[in-house]
């Protein structure tokens, strides 16, 4: 939806984007660990209400790569 602005869901063209932020008002949708916390950007369909979660800045998802990320881990994705 962030690059498409279409629902993949429902097809629809109605996206809000919510910014993450404390001083945007979006203090809830974050990810966490230690003393660090990064802020999702949410897409939601106002149609059908399907929403995805991003993480907009680069140096952030660097952040969540070096804590979460397992090379050669045996995973499935979910």
């Amino acid at each position: 939806m962030k690059y498409s602005q279409c629902c993949p869901k429902c097809q629809s063209s109605e996206i809000a984007k919510i910014e993450g932020g404390a001083f945007k008002g979006n203090i809830y949708n974050t990810v966490s660990f230690g003393l660090t916390t990064i802020y999702l950007t949410r897409y939601t369909c106002t149609h059908c209400g399907f929403t995805e979660n991003y993480v907009d800045d680069p140096k952030d998802l660097a952040k969540v790569k070096d804590k979460y990320f397992k090379p050669g881990t045996d995973t499935e994705f979910v």
